[in-house]
C-alpha cells in the first residue's frame, strides 16, 4: 500500500510541476482587436482568442450593415456565458442570439491556419474574412426559426492577407444555464491545431476506453460472485464516468457513432451521466465500507436527493432539465459528499480500516487536480486540464482496492483449501469412528427402547374373566416402539368393573412419560367409591396442582360397568365420543363433554347412565382410530367406524376386523398415532 501511495503521490507532483513551468504569455484579444505579429506559429505554438470580443445583441452581423451595426457594439469576454459569466459586466438574457466579431492581426500574408471549435451554445455560424467555415445547427430570431446543434471540431482555411477577421452568430433557445461561447477558441497551424485537437481526442478515448473495459471487467467479476455488490456499484460508477467522457470535451461518442449526433440527445446524456455519478459514489463507497458507511444518514439524504436530478435529466424537456437549479444542486451536494467523505476517511484511515488509506488517498489526488483546473480556468497559473487524470487516477486506485479485496478472499479460500485437504486424509478414519460410536449409540437406544417397551406393556393389565358375565378384549398398538395410550380395567368389587383409558400428547417417549405420571396419579384414585365424573375431577385437580410447570394435558375416559344392576356410568375429559351397541341395532355414540384434564383446576365433568342387557356392546378407544389417513390424505372417519362395528358377528372378529381396515387403509406408512380398542360385551 505504502508503494501505491508513494507512486501516486510522486506522479501527482510530477504534472503539477510541469503544468507550472513558464511558457510564453499567451496574447489577448483587446477591444476585438488580436496582436499576433510578433507571434510564430510553428516556434510557440498556437494561441487561445480568450479576450474582449466585440458584441452586438440581438443582431447578426454581416458586411452589409458592419457600418450601420458598428455604434451599437459592446465588448464581452472570451470565453463566457453572456448571461452568467465571470467578469461580464452586462448581462443578457439567457434565450436570444447576437454576433460577436474578433480581428486578428497577423505576422504574414497567405497563411494555412485552422481553428478549434469547441462547445457554442446552442448553435452557431463560424465565418472568416467573410467565407462561412463551420455551422452548428441554424440561426433565426426566434426559437421557431432557430435550431440547435452541436458542431465542434477543427476548421481549416487560408488567410489571404496580414488580418483575419472572425464573426460568430451565435443563437440560444433551448440551454437554460448559459449561452455564448463556453470554451476557448485556438488559433494555429495546420499541424498545431490537428495535433492538438489529436491528443485532446486519443486522451479521451483512452480514458474511456479504460473506463469501459474496467465496467465490463468489473461487472463480469459480480456475475461471478455475486456476494460483494462493491464490484458492480464499480462497474456502473465506471461506466457513467466514460458515457459522461464520450458526451463531453471532444465528444467521441458522436464521431464513432455520427447518426446519433442530435442536440437533445448530446444533452440529455452530457447532463444525465454527469447527475448518476453522485448516487453511484454513495453507493460504492458504502458498499465498500459496509460497517461505517451502509446506516449513514448524511450519505442516504444526500442519495435520496440525488435522484430527482436524475429523473430530471430522464424525462423533463431540455429547458427545464438545463436549468441552472439543477446544475447548482449537484455542484452543492456533490462537494457536500467529497468534504464529508474526506473527513471521514481520514478518520478511518487513522482507525486502520481496510481500504480507508487508499481511497482517502485518491480523493485528495482528485481533489488536487480540480482544485488546479479551477486555478487554470481562471488564468491563476499557466497549466493544463488534470482533471481526466486525476479520474483515471482515482478509477485506478479503486481497481487495485477491490483487487486487494478480492484476491485477500482467495487467499482464504486457499488457505481453507489447503486446511480441507488435511481434514480429507484423516476423513475416512473420522467417518469409521463417528459410524461406529453412531452404531453403539444406536444399539443402546435400541436397547432402551425394548425396555421401555417391555415395561409399559407389564403396566398394562391382565384380565381373567372366568365365569364373569362380561368380555374384554383390549388392543394396543403404538405408532412406535413406545406410546402415548394408557388403559387399566380392574374389577372394584364383584360384579362391578371400572375401565380407564387415557390419550397423552405428543408421542414416542416424551409421550409414554407421561402416562407413566398419570398412571401414578390415577393409581391412588383408582379405588374411590365415587361416579366416574368425581373421579376425573379428582384426577385433573391432582394434574393441575403438581404438574402445572410442566404443562401435562391429556384427554380420558372413565367408565364403570355394574353388571348387578346392568347399568353404565360413563364420563369423559375431552375424549372423543365412543360406541354402545345394542343387540340387533345399530352402533350408536355415546357423549359425555367435558375439558381436558389439566387446563382448568376446578374442572366439572357429566356423568352419564346407560341401562345394560345382554348381547350389548361397549367399544373404548382413542382417537386414533378414525382419525388416520391413507396416502392420499383421506380420513379413515367416524362413519366408517361406526359401519365396522355395527357387525353381527363375534366381539372379537369384529374388533380384529377394524384394526385390519384400518391397517389396510393407511398402507404400508403405518400408523400417523397411537391406536388402542377396548372392546367390551355384557353377557
Amino acid at each position: 500500500m505504502s508503494r501505491i501511495i508513494r507512486y501516486f503521490s510522486s506522479s501527482v507532483l510530477l504534472l503539477v510541476l510541469f503544468a507550472c513551468q513558464p511558457v510564453k504569455e499567451n496574447p489577448r484579444v483587446i477591444q476585438g482587436v488580436l496582436d499576433l505579429r510578433n507571434w510564430d506559429f510553428q516556434t510557440d505554438g498556437s494561441v487561445s482568442l480568450d479576450g474582449d470580443w466585440e458584441f452586438y445583441w440581438n443582431s447578426l452581423l454581416t458586411k452589409e450593415n458592419d457600418t450601420k451595426l458598428d455604434p451599437s457594439k459592446t465588448y464581452i469576454k472570451v470565453p463566457a456565458k453572456w448571461d452568467k459569466g465571470r467578469n461580464v459586466p452586462t448581462k443578457y438574457p439567457s434565450y436570444g442570439f447576437a454576433s460577436y466579431r474578433a480581428k486578428i492581426l497577423l505576422p504574414g500574408s497567405g497563411s494555412q491556419l485552422s481553428v478549434k471549435i469547441a462547445s457554442i451554445s446552442s448553435s452557431y455560424v463560424l465565418f472568416i474574412n467573410g467565407k462561412e467555415i463551420s455551422r452548428g445547427g441554424s440561426i433565426g430570431n426566434d426559437e421557431s426559426s432557430s435550431n440547435s446543434g452541436y458542431h465542434p471540431g477543427v476548421f481549416s482555411f487560408i488567410s489571404p492577407g496580414s488580418e483575419l477577421e472572425i464573426v460568430l452568430h451565435v443563437a440560444n433557445y433551448r440551454y437554460s444555464n448559459g449561452s455564448g461561447i463556453w470554451n476557448s477558441i485556438r488559433l494555429g497551424s495546420n499541424s498545431e491545431i490537428q495535433q492538438l485537437s489529436l491528443r485532446a481526442t486519443m486522451l479521451d478515448s483512452i480514458t474511456f476506453g479504460t473506463l469501459f473495459v474496467m465496467s465490463l471487467y468489473h461487472f463480469t467479476f459480480y456475475l461471478m460472485r455475486r456476494r460483494d455488490p462493491s464490484a458492480l456499484f464499480f462497474a456502473i460508477l465506471c461506466l457513467c464516468i466514460a458515457l459522461r467522457v464520450a458526451f463531453y470535451g471532444e465528444r467521441i461518442f458522436f464521431n464513432v457513432f455520427p447518426i446519433f449526433q442530435n442536440y437533445e440527445f448530446a444533452v440529455r446524456g452530457e447532463l444525465l451521466f454527469l447527475f448518476l455519478l453522485l448516487p453511484g459514489t454513495i453507493l460504492y463507497v458504502q458498499s465498500v465500507f459496509k460497517d461505517q458507511l451502509k446506516k449513514d444518514k448524511f450519505l442516504n439524504i444526500i442519495f435520496y436527493l440525488s435522484i430527482p436530478l436524475v429523473l430530471s435529466a430522464v424525462i423533463l424537456p431540455t429547458k427545464i432539465y438545463t436549468h441552472s437549479f439543477f446544475v447548482n444542486a449537484l455542484e452543492i451536494q456533490m462537494i457536500a459528499v467529497l468534504a464529508y467523505l474526506f473527513f471521514r476517511l481520514a478518520f478511518m484511515s487513522f482507525q486502520a480500516i481496510d481500504g480507508a488509506r487508499i481511497c482517502f488517498f485518491s480523493l485528495l489526488v482528485n481533489l488536487i487536480t480540480v482544485a488546479n483546473d479551477i486555478l487554470y480556468l481562471n488564468k491563476f497559473i499557466d497549466s493544463f486540464y488534470l482533471v481526466p487524470y486525476g479520474v483515471l487516477a482515482l478509477v485506478l486506485s479503486q481497481c487495485v482496492l477491490l483487487a486487494s479485496r478480492f484476491s485477500k478472499g482467495f487467499l482464504l479460500a486457499e488457505d481453507l483449501g489447503e486446511e480441507l485437504k488435511k481434514l480429507n486424509i484423516n476423513l475416512e478414519q473420522i467417518v469409521v469412528e463417528r459410524t461406529e460410536n453412531l452404531n453403539e449409540s444406536l444399539k443402546l437406544l435400541r436397547g432402551d427402547l425394548s425396555l421401555a417397551k417391555k415395561l409399559q406393556q407389564k403396566t398394562l393389565p391382565t384380565l381373567d374373566l372366568n365365569d364373569k358375565k362380561v368380555s374384554i378384549h383390549p388392543y394396543y398398538l403404538p405408532m412406535s416402539e413406545i406410546g402415548g395410550d394408557y388403559y387399566d380395567v380392574f374389577e372394584l368389587e364383584p360384579g362391578y368393573f371400572r375401565l380407564f383409558l387415557v390419550d397423552a400428547t405428543g408421542h414416542g417417549v416424551q409421550a409414554a412419560l407421561l402416562t407413566m405420571t398419570i398412571k401414578a396419579e390415577f393409581e391412588s384414585l383408582k379405588f374411590t367409591k365415587e361416579e366416574p365424573s368425581k373421579v376425573l375431577e379428582l384426577l385433573n385437580k391432582a394434574c393441575c396442582q403438581k404438574y402445572r410447570s410442566i404443562n401435562i394435558i391429556f384427554s380420558a375416559v372413565l367408565a364403570d360397568i355394574d353388571l348387578n344392576n346392568n347399568t353404565l356410568y360413563y364420563s369423559s375429559a375431552g375424549h372423543p365420543p365412543q360406541v354402545l351397541k345394542q343387540k340387533q341395532e345399530e352402533a350408536d355414540y355415546l357423549y359425555s363433554r367435558g375439558p381436558i384434564i389439566g387446563l382448568k383446576k376446578e374442572a366439572t365433568y357429566k356423568n352419564v347412565k346407560v341401562s345394560l342387557r345382554p348381547g350389548n356392546r361397549i367399544f373404548f378407544f382413542s382417537d386414533g382410530i378414525f382419525e388416520e389417513f391413507d396416502q392420499e390424505k383421506r380420513e379413515f372417519g367416524e362413519n366408517r367406524v361406526l359401519s365396522l362395528l355395527s357387525k353381527d358377528v363375534g366381539l372379537r372378529e369384529v374388533a380384529e376386523g377394524l384394526i385390519s381396515e384400518l391397517q389396510i387403509f393407511v398402507g404400508p406408512r403405518g400408523f400417523q398415532d397411537d391406536v388402542t380398542l377396548l372392546a367390551v360385551e355384557v353377557h
